[in-house]
């Protein structure tokens, strides 16, 4: 950096025609006190205004010199800075692809390990809703809810592990549809009415006729996420409401609605508020009855939110509350008509008495955890490994069935779209089809929405479950 206050040295050029200047002046005298023309008036004079020229030459060339010198030692200076920073630059590209690969090694290795778990992990919640069912001792039921409360426990945490390294390694991509935020405002409504009334909380789902663009798995994470939260932050006989306030269009811009969370819980402090959306971020105060979590909610609540462009808003007072805001555009016409199924789910048969299904898993003890629960429903049932051992318990290819439950890896290389479209295109009746997986890819989900066949991820809910088989069973138009 330039000094102000320091003289400006002249430069190069300027020095080198100084210079010359001075050279042609001093050999002009020097000729003319040679050849004697100026002797006449004033030798000894003209002799010493010659001896001062030279001076001056012989001054400017040491002056020249040392300019060059400087010039040397600053352009040597530079050379070596300019090496130093591209070998920075060199080292930080090669840290920062060192952190990529770590980053995508780690998020590839909770993937399969979460896979893993999440196989033994299904079984047990499988286990545990068939227990459930059964009329139980007192004793015994609570020790079965218990049971369950610690699966689901284990599951949110290892969910949300794989959850945030998938986003930080930025494998989550968003997939803009157009989206009724009806039914899946009544899907949330559904299933934090019954995990609120467990916790002794009150919660109130507002029903919307708007349309918006977005993801809709990713908008339902979010929202679950921040419903969970309120669960976790409102004490006993507390309320929590979910609802969807329009928003007024700014500027003739795209109208907007705000999906809000409203609780009765603790509340925040200002302080806290611009650090409750970072890692491993815990606050106080929450409820008894809250699972432990890793702080990681909210998290992938705001990584998520910057995927969709959808922005997040809270607003908090101390002992009261919390309300937050998911912001999101809103379409001004309907696309299409809502589906009969999604307009009035109260309407929806809640018996699955006599419904047929088949469940093909290459883990016995799934197998085993579908059975029980299923029948335990009433359900009639056929489990196997594969579609071969199908075979050998009944004629797939004629024998009636309502509805197919395929886990998508099976052995040999086998997918649950493989056996699907065999199992399709070898029958005269085509019954729904169920897929089941621990792969929460969006090329997977989009894969199988194309193919028209149903989606859950593992480990698989008891209450998702039997609300997916109701819906299945009214698209099929099978029993009552």
């Amino acid at each position: 950096m330039t000094n102000p206050n320091k003289p400006q040295q002249p430069s190069y050029a300027e020095l080198q025609a100084e210079n010359q200047r001075l050279q042609r002046i001093n050999a002009a005298l020097i000729e003319r006190v040679e050849s004697g023309s100026t002797l006449s008036a004033a030798p000894y004079a003209a002799f010493e205004h010659a001896v001062a020229l030279a001076e001056q030459v012989r001054d400017r060339t040491d002056a020249l010199s040392q300019a060059l010198n400087e010039l040397k030692r600053t352009n040597h200076a530079l050379t070596q800075e300019i090496q130093e920073r591209r070998q920075i630059e060199t080292r930080l590209t090669e840290a920062k692809a060192d952190a990529e690969r770590a980053n995508l090694s780690k998020t590839k290795f909770l993937a399969a390990v979460s896979h893993d778990l999440l196989q033994p992990l299904n079984a047990a919640r499988l286990f545990a809703g068939a227990l459930a069912d059964q009329s139980l001792p007192l004793q015994t039921a609570n020790l079965v809810q218990s049971l369950g409360r610690s699966l689901q426990d284990v599951e949110t945490l290892l969910g949300t592990l794989v959850d945030i390294s998938k986003l930080d390694a930025g494998a989550v991509i968003a997939d803009i549809s157009e989206v009724n935020l009806q039914p899946l405002l009544s899907n949330l409504a559904d299933e934090y009415q019954q995990i609120a009334s467990a916790d002794g909380l009150y919660f109130k789902a507002v029903p919307s006729t708007a349309w918006v663009q977005t993801d809709p798995a990713l908008l339902l994470r979010v929202l679950r996420n921040l419903l969970s939260n309120a669960v976790r932050y409102t004490s006993s006989g507390g309320r929590i409401l979910l609802g969807v306030r329009r928003l007024k269009a700014k500027g003739g811009g795209q109208p907007q609605v705000a999906i809000e969370v409203w609780d009765q819980g603790a509340g925040i402090p200002e302080a806290e508020l611009g650090a409750i959306f970072g890692e491993f971020k815990r606050l106080a105060h929450a409820s008894s009855n809250a699972e432990k979590g890793l702080g990681l909610g909210l998290a992938i609540v705001d990584k998520i939110s910057k995927i969709l462009d959808h922005p997040i808003q809270v607003r908090s007072t101390p002992g009261k509350g919390s309300v937050f805001s998911v912001t999101l555009p809103q379409l001004t016409t309907q696309p299409q008509a809502p589906m009969a199924g999604d307009a009035n789910q109260s309407a929806v048969p809640s018996s699955l008495i006599g419904l047929r299904l088949w469940v093909i898993d290459n883990d016995r003890e799934i197998c085993r955890a579908m059975q029980a629960l299923l029948t335990g429903w009433g359900c009639q049932v056929r489990t196997a490994p594969s579609l071969n051992a199908l075979a050998e318990q009944c004629d797939w290819h004629k024998e009636a069935v309502d509805i197919v439950i395929l886990d998508y890896h099976l052995d040999d290389d086998l997918t649950g779209s493989d056996l699907a479209r065999r199992i399709l295109a070898e029958r005269s009746q085509a019954p729904q089809v169920l897929m089941i997986t621990a792969n929460h890819s969006q090329e997977l989900r989009e894969q199988i929405r194309q193919e028209g066949h149903s989606l859950l991820h593992k480990p698989v809910k008891p209450l998702k479950l039997r609300t997916t088989l109701v819906h299945l069973q009214q698209q099929s138009g099978t029993g009552d």
